[in-house]
């Protein structure tokens, strides 16, 4: 039994409640709002069809299985720090933190382009692009990735993308397009037009 203290808690969202570990800091405790909730179905069916390919997937995080708590079943995951041991932040902060500071721009130009080339590499399948999502982890201090927490998997009842390379590809065209609109939405002030190009261009 893991008793989940309030000191713990990490975060919550629509879902899921997230706690630290409370002896592991490379671990957390994720507990989910409604037993049957349908966005882990989701996920859990795509780690189920990844099979041993999720162990190599840089993007997505390693799950440890179910654990009891004292608020009932959690799941244990990955906690995603960087190399210092902070957390990491979201790509919504790094896009705002480079918005105050032009100076971060060539960085997260990069770290965009790279997250792109893994993206496509991984045939990382998404449900959504939401920017609070994708954390941006610091494994190094001058090395960056991206690691998605949510928001994983398809919700569709046969889920063909999983298993046909040409239907993945499909998916992951619409969203990495989706994903472009938004960056064009809220930060075509920071963004090139010819950078924004360069990172449609697939």
């Amino acid at each position: 039994m893991i008793d989940l203290t309030d000191d713990l808690f990490l975060g919550d969202g629509n879902h899921k409640i997230v706690y630290a570990h409370p002896t592991d800091n490379k671990l957390c405790v994720k507990i989910l709002r409604t037993p049957d909730d349908p966005d882990f179905a989701k996920e859990w069916r795509y780690r189920e069809a990844l099979g041993d390919r999720a162990e190599s997937m840089t993007l997505l995080t390693k799950y440890f299985g179910e654990v009891e708590t004292s608020k009932g079943k959690g799941y244990l995951f990955e906690r995603v720090r960087d190399y210092d041991g902070k957390n990491s932040k979201t790509m919504l902060r790094v896009l705002d933190d480079t918005v105050a500071d032009k100076n971060l721009l060539p960085d997260t130009e990069k770290l965009l382009l790279d997250f792109k080339r893994k993206y496509f590499d991984e045939k990382f399948l998404l449900a959504g692009v939401d920017m609070d999502n994708y954390l941006v982890q610091r494994i190094s201090p001058s090395e960056r990735r991206v690691r998605i927490i949510d928001n994983i998997g398809t919700s569709a009842r046969i889920p063909l993308a999983y298993y046909f390379d040409f239907l993945a590809r499909r998916r992951l065209e619409k969203y990495w397009r989706v994903l472009i609109e938004q960056l064009r939405s809220d930060y075509g002030n920071l963004f090139s037009e010819e950078f924004l190009r360069k990172l449609a261009d697939i």
